[in-house]
């Protein structure tokens, strides 16, 4: 059995000034996306998402997206929130591309709410798969069997 590589990505994710960059919250199943990294006003790092078509080279694909389930106003923390992303993703992960991630040449990460996010609204988890050797993907991986 392969390694679970994991990694997760923060769904608050800022909207660079650029207008080819989307929002984390914005992403639907089957966006494909490059990440991009690029400075705001205050000169501060900011990760942000370019969708593209998926027949063009791309480091993610999304083929998920969900609610927290039963959410209340406070913060459930990193862990459980952690904890539904995994097993619901993977879940997703088998019914999207046709096998389990297991099975599979691509690795799973998530887009989740931070304290920030939450606070503000955000309840959207959002499953993403990329190449497990790391390079770009070409395609989609939608019913792919990969």
């Amino acid at each position: 059995m392969r390694a679970w590589l994991a990694t997760v990505v923060v769904a608050s994710l800022a909207i660079a000034a650029c207008t080819s960059t989307t929002a984390s919250a914005d992403l639907k199943t089957g966006d494909c996306i490059n990440l991009v990294s690029t400075v705001d006003a205050n000169g501060d790092n900011v990760q942000g998402n370019s969708v593209v078509d998926c027949t063009q080279p791309h480091d993610k694909e999304v083929f998920s997206v969900f609610d927290y389930p039963n959410a209340g106003s406070a913060f459930p923390g990193y862990e459980q929130i952690g904890s539904v992303q995994q097993g619901q993703c993977q879940s997703d992960f088998e019914e999207y591309v046709g096998v389990t991630w297991e099975q599979s040449s691509f690795t799973i990460s998530y887009a989740s709410p931070d304290e920030s996010s939450w606070a503000s609204g955000d309840r959207a988890i959002h499953c993403l798969l990329g190449d497990a050797s790391g390079g770009k993907l070409t395609g989609s991986a939608q019913g792919s069997e990969r």
